[in-house]
């Protein structure tokens, strides 16, 4: 993934949604996840792709006061509402592994 200076949280993350989108959806087998964004991304995604099922609710954006949290929820929301309602569950039924090694990752993983 690719980064740049004064680069925004929205274009942050588009990014790492992008770096996850293949075209089956079903995205990478392991992960190499430096702060456990990719994997915290894909968790928040099999959870919200269950409660629309369940209810037909869009996850909120603005249910949340943490900006980095703000935008996951963006791209979950704008994907379900595009019709990708298994982007994520199909890509975590694939994902064998995860590797973090930062403090802040080991945090969100747990």
């Amino acid at each position: 993934m690719f980064a740049w200076k004064g680069e925004t949280l929205e274009e942050y993350w588009d990014c790492t949604n992008r770096m996850l989108t293949w075209p089956d959806s079903d995205g990478p087998d392991i992960l190499v996840d430096d702060g456990g964004d990719a994997t915290l991304l894909i968790h928040e995604g099999v959870k919200a792709e269950r409660h629309f099922a369940k209810t037909g609710e869009f996850p909120d954006p603005d249910s949340t006061s943490n900006a980095e949290f703000k935008q996951v929820l963006r791209i979950i929301r704008d994907g379900l509402k595009a019709g990708l309602t298994q982007k994520w569950t199909k890509m975590s039924e694939k994902l064998i592994g995860v590797s973090e090694e930062t403090t802040t990752g080991v945090a969100r993983l747990n």
